[in-house]
């Protein structure tokens, strides 16, 4: 062989090396330029997820800790009394604008995909979201029956025109009132299912993180409130957060 021709194979077979060597540079390149992708689209996965669970975590907590005080129980127990007397009041007042309540994180969550609200989770909202559109159509209709409260006329209950005034009045006060009976039961169904759900959402968290989040929860909450009340907020939060101190909301309100 000459030495032409030896030169020939020996390029020959380097070319194959080179070949393959520029074969595997370009399979790492790929390859890392995929997990790159794929790191930075969990990091934004991630973001996306912690974003989602802060916003639920918000609506849940309102709901088990405001929900329980606010069903006007004492109220319906006293038309309820009052009814089976025979009796009733002026219920023209007794008014719900709509919306009530802010549930928009639960129902961003309910569309989300199951990369950011697991199958779980997503059956808890669900059930959730249930019971406040029962809400919503309880307090319509107690709205709509005040409205047909009536003035009654001057007379007595001798007068046909006088007696149906407080006939249909006193129905109006019984189906008001078994309404708001619904109202206090779907709320504090609302109230024990937000209960259920919050300790995975808070498992999601780190233990420090999951304080900072209710301590900057907390203080929206208060600081939202008009400043006669936030102290009667303060011991309601106290009783339903009782790790976190009362310092601390205050050194978060500062």
């Amino acid at each position: 062989m000459t030495r032409l021709e030896r030169a020939r194979e020996f390029f020959a077979r380097q070319g194959v090396r080179f070949l393959l060597l520029e074969l595997v540079i370009v399979f790492l390149g790929v390859y890392g330029a995929f997990m790159l992708q794929s790191w930075s689209e969990d990091r934004l996965l991630d973001a996306e997820r912690e974003k989602v669970l802060v916003g639920v975590k918000e609506d849940l907590e309102y709901f088990r800790v405001i929900f329980p005080g606010f069903t006007s129980r004492e109220i319906v127990e006293e038309r309820r009394a009052l009814i089976e007397e025979g009796r009733y009041r002026d219920y023209s007042d007794w008014r719900f604008l709509q919306p009530q309540y802010d549930y928009t994180a639960i129902e961003y969550a309910l569309e989300a995909g199951a990369d950011i609200v697991d199958y779980e989770l997503n059956s808890g909202l669900a059930e959730l979201y249930q019971e406040l559109q029962k809400l919503r159509y309880t307090e319509d209709l107690i709205t709509r029956l005040a409205m047909d409260y009536r003035a009654i006329p001057a007379g007595s209950l001798d007068d046909p025109v006088v007696r149906m005034a407080h006939e249909n009045n006193f129905l109006g006060f019984r189906r008001l009132n078994d309404r708001a009976r619904d109202r206090v039961v779907i709320m504090d169904r609302i109230s024990a299912i937000s209960t259920r759900l919050l300790p995975d959402i808070d498992a999601a968290f780190r233990a420090g993180q999951l304080r900072e989040i209710e301590l900057e929860l907390i203080r929206k909450r208060i600081e939202s409130q008009p400043e006669a009340e936030r102290e009667f907020y303060l011991g309601l939060i106290s009783e339903y957060f009782p790790d976190i101190s009362p310092e601390e909301i205050r050194d978060a309100l500062r």
